[in-house]
């Protein structure tokens, strides 16, 4: 999926008042995804499993999502 590389953040459309300030005016860009390299296996599982032992951790928020 090349076209990916050309995906962006547009321009936000002023408000009524013609302002335009949003939450994205401050978004914070991350860092490029790199899929040129391989991905060790058993990291990502470790990494994985890491992420699933955390949310087993925190407490339920009682939210019905």
């Amino acid at each position: 999926m090349p076209e990916l590389q050309y995906l962006q953040l547009q321009p936000v459309e002023p408000n009524d008042d013609g302002t335009t300030n949003s939450p994205l005016d401050d978004f914070q860009h991350d860092d490029p995804i790199d899929l040129s390299t391989d991905v060790d296996g058993e990291n990502l599982e470790s990494s994985w499993e890491h992420i699933l032992s955390e949310l087993d951790k925190e407490p339920d928020t009682g939210s019905s999502h």
